[in-house]
């Protein structure tokens, strides 16, 4: 009867572990991206020179630099002086505006 109680707290922990583990990566995937796209936005509102900007199969330059990859959307508009850009990356899983 021990046996069968210890084998049935096993299953259920390691199934329990397993899905924390797989939770813990997809959130480390998302805060890794995030992060990127947020330096990415800082260097582009410190240069502030959006005709350098160029987009090719999937990825943004900076004056012919690999600046971000894995893009999916890439829309530039302009209001008053205050350009609003939308990017998505990794098949439009992370999606922000940004407003410099």
């Amino acid at each position: 009867m021990s046996l069968l109680l210890f084998s049935i707290i096993v299953i259920v922990s390691s199934k329990m572990v397993f899905s924390l583990v797989k939770e813990n990566h997809l959130n480390a995937f998302y805060v890794e991206k995030s992060i990127i796209l947020e330096t990415t936005r800082l260097f582009l509102s410190k240069n502030n020179n959006f005709t350098k900007l160029q987009m090719k199969n999937e990825k943004l330059y900076f004056d012919n630099n690999l600046l971000l990859e894995n893009i999916s959307k890439f829309e530039i508009s302009e209001i008053n002086n205050i350009k609003s850009i939308k990017i998505c990356i990794e098949n439009n899983e992370i999606c922000q505006i940004w407003k410099i």
